[in-house]
């Protein structure tokens, strides 16, 4: 029985040992599952916020919504339809991620060629000098100034692209980033007070520059509050990381075609962060209709010059930004995308400008510089009693699908002699070629040796190069000449110094400037056309003669003919939709000789714009009342408002019989006067022409090719409805402004008479 006991005494001994090695296993499990459980809860829901954040910045990323840039609109005054002159098409976009960029020297040499056209970058530099020229410092010398605004050669366009590119490519961090704008003072005044290194506050612009931030994460969490930014992703940006550079917009078919052929040809992958993408670009489907109107859109989709250039932050529209979720080894997860702000689309803008009228006055005045041989013409057709721009032309234009073309260059033959006469510019391989020595008419010449050392010379094949982006009619002030006659007889009848029928006698020239020292005149006011006697004011307009109106000046006097100057809107701009818009030079009138209220008064010795003069025209043909002008119809904006443009009236320059009478003198002059060649059989019409002298040194040019060849009018003269200027620089076929941009006229209100369906009243 002894054995028994001992076994049952050893089988429980076992037992107890087995229960407390389970007891001791239960509880220590259950020990780390309480600990695993609040380490979990503590992550989880504690600490939630810190790791999502954490997560977030690790594997989200941000990408814009590019916003679709708004369209230009224009319509046809009997049909109503509309057209557009500019919207939007896809090309391919070449982009690049340089942080993938395996060998960069290798992209250079493979892409470089592909996408590099020099038209487009001569384009380009002439953006930069523009920029620079309106922001030159006034105390500038000559020698600075020509320095700064030095045009690139071909060659030096050519390193500075590839140079460029390879820095792009090469860049892994962003050198700057706008972290804020417009913060208030006290914001801004902390963050300078901080002095932190890689950030800067300019302009009230606060920078940052992370090349120069050691700990992004520590600055972030200095600066987050004062820039409103969250501190984990204002930590990401300062990183600088460089994930995304266009390289490339608006692609070529064929250029795409090429560069996929390098992608399949890419064995070892050399071309790595290198992509393409469809891109909405800018798109002119009528052409060079209304180009200079219209400016363009440059590769960086900005826009330059014309309503592009002014109403570029309505067009372009707000960029959306979506964050998207990327894997453990930076792809792109496609689920998950969280919107963070729409896109908002730019504004739709609707021109006062008819097609039809626009067509027709391109047409027409690309003929004139064709017949007249002239350097280049402009036209405006305004109707004076809303102020609404009808139409707005130059030529030579442009197209604004292709604007890089006017730096195409075309090779030319000079003779031995010509190469001789050379005349170098302040540039390098740089000429002018005069055409005529004369009266300084000039083109630009380039000097350019081959590859075999022989020197070529070439010329813009437009002659003009980029001049042709400007809209000179309401940029380019010049000397309006007889054309502004109007203008200060209207003063004098509407101050009642003269009438219609008060007479001088227009005896020989008029004597000007007594000189003292000499006892005798400086200056002499002759008349083109000879001297008739006794004359009423009705034929100083109609036989423009300069000798009546230095009496008309006299009467008048300096101090009132100024004030008429500027109720008529000389001395101001009109205000019209254009960022450009410039005015002439008139100087105070306590400043005037003798011989400048004189010839103020026939149109020399001062400058006005063509947009001026139309509206100045357009007070006298709309009753004495100056309207406002205006090209912008309306403006649709992405929420489906509009904004739409109501004719205003700035204010009475001259009475109602004051432009009745005005109006009746034009006739006159058109009828049985100078400005007969502008008329048409069928209707009357008021209009007076403009023949102004260049100078050479201070000396007026005489003959053609030297001239500057206009007029301005308006009809039906019982209900105008549209007023005209029309100007040619420099005709060679003849001098005269009723010979040249009279005979226009003459085929444009013809077109109008018809177009607008106005009866004969003749």
């Amino acid at each position: 029985m002894k054995p028994q006991r001992r076994g049952l005494y050893m089988m429980n001994r076992h037992k107890k040992t087995s229960i407390n090695k389970l007891t001791f296993l239960i509880i220590g499990a259950s020990v780390i599952t309480a600990v695993l459980i609040g380490r979990l809860f503590y992550l989880q829901v504690i600490q939630n916020d810190y790791y999502q954040n954490l997560a977030t910045a690790n594997q989200s990323d941000y990408t814009e919504i590019p916003a679709e840039r708004g369209e230009i609109i224009i319509s046809d005054y009997h049909s109503d339809e509309e057209f557009l002159l500019a919207t939007n098409t896809t090309l391919n976009l070449l982009f690049v991620d340089p942080t993938l960029v395996k060998d960069p020297q290798y992209v250079v040499d493979k892409i470089g060629p592909l996408i590099f056209d020099i038209e487009d970058e001569r384009a380009t530099d002439n953006e930069r000098i523009e920029k620079l020229s309106r922001n030159l410092k006034p105390d500038i010398t000559e020698e600075e100034k020509a320095a700064l605004l030095k045009p690139l050669t071909d060659e030096e366009l050519s390193a500075k692209f590839k140079q460029d590119f390879l820095t792009k490519i090469s860049q892994k961090q962003r050198p700057q980033i706008l972290l804020s704008s417009d913060l208030p003072s006290d914001k801004l005044n902390t963050l300078k007070s901080l002095g932190l290194s890689g950030i800067e506050i300019k302009d009230e612009n606060v920078y940052a520059y992370p090349p120069q931030i050691s700990n992004p994460k520590s600055v972030a969490a200095r600066i987050a509050d004062y820039v409103e930014i969250p501190v984990e992703k204002l930590a990401r940006i300062l990183k600088g990381e460089n994930r995304y550079i266009v390289l490339r917009r608006k692609l070529s078919p064929d250029i795409t075609d090429q560069i996929i052929k390098l992608f399949k040809q890419d064995k070892e992958k050399l071309l790595s962060g290198i992509g393409m993408k469809e891109e909405s670009f800018r798109y002119y489907p009528e052409g060079s209709l209304g180009a200079n109107i219209v400016g363009y859109v440059n590769n960086d989709n900005i826009g330059q010059y014309g309503i592009e250039s002014t109403f570029n932050t309505k067009l372009a529209g707000q960029t959306g930004k979506f964050e998207t979720k990327r894997d453990s080894i930076g792809r792109q997860i496609t689920v998950g995308e969280s919107l963070l702000q729409s896109a908002v689309d730019g504004d739709n803008i609707v021109l006062t400008i008819d097609r039809s009228v626009q067509m027709e006055i391109e047409r027409l005045l690309d003929e004139g510089v064709r017949e007249f041989r002239a350097d280049n013409g402009q036209a405006i057709v305004m109707n004076p009693k809303t102020g609404e721009i009808i139409a707005m032309a130059h030529s030579p234009s442009f197209d604004p699908n292709d604007y890089g073309d006017v730096f195409r260059k075309v090779e030319i033959s000079l003779t031995p002699d010509e190469i001789a006469s050379l005349y170098p510019t302040k540039d390098k391989g740089i000429y002018y070629f005069y055409t005529n020595p004369a009266t300084l008419a000039y083109y630009l010449v380039f000097e350019q040796k081959d590859e075999e050392g022989v020197t070529r010379y070439y010329r813009y094949a437009n002659f003009v190069g980029a001049e042709v982006y400007h809209n000179k009619i309401v940029s380019w002030p010049y000397e309006p000449g007889s054309a502004f006659k109007p203008i200060a007889m209207s003063a004098a009848i509407d101050d009642g110094d003269v009438t219609p029928n008060t007479t001088y006698n227009d005896s020989g020239p008029v004597k000007v400037d007594y000189n003292k020292y000499t006892g005798e005149y400086d200056f002499e006011i002759k008349n083109v056309l000879g001297y008739f006697g006794l004359v009423d004011m009705k034929t100083v307009i109609a036989k423009s003669l300069n000798t009546g109106m230095t009496f008309v000046a006299k009467k008048i006097g300096p101090a009132l003919f100024y004030n008429y100057l500027q109720k008529f809107g000389f001395l101001d701009r009109t205000d019209i939709e254009f960022d450009t818009e410039n005015t002439g030079k008139i100087e105070y009138f306590a400043d005037w000789s003798e011989s400048e209220l004189a010839t103020h008064a026939f149109g020399q010795g001062l400058t006005i714009t063509m947009m001026q003069l139309a509206n100045a025209y357009s007070a006298i043909a709309n009753g004495g009342i100056l309207m406002q002008p205006y090209i912008i119809k309306e403006i649709r904006h992405a929420d489906g408002t509009i904004t739409t443009t109501d004719p205003h009236q700035v204010r009475r320059v001259i009475s109602e019989d004051t432009s009745a009478k005005m109006t009746a003198m034009l006739v006159n002059a058109v009828e049985n006067g100078e400005s007969r060649q502008a008329g048409v059989p069928t209707h009357h019409l008021a209009a007076k022409t403009g023949t102004s002298q260049t100078y050479k040194r201070g000396i007026a040019l005489t003959g053609v090719g030297t001239t500057i060849a206009s007029i301005a009018g308006f009809a039906p003269i019982d209900d105008p409805k549209f007023v005209i200027i029309i100007k040619y620089d420099h005709p060679k076929s003849v001098e005269w402004g009723g010979s040249t941009a009279g005979v226009t006229f003459s085929k444009l209100a013809t077109y109008l008479f018809d177009y607008y369906n106005v009866p004969p009243d003749r």
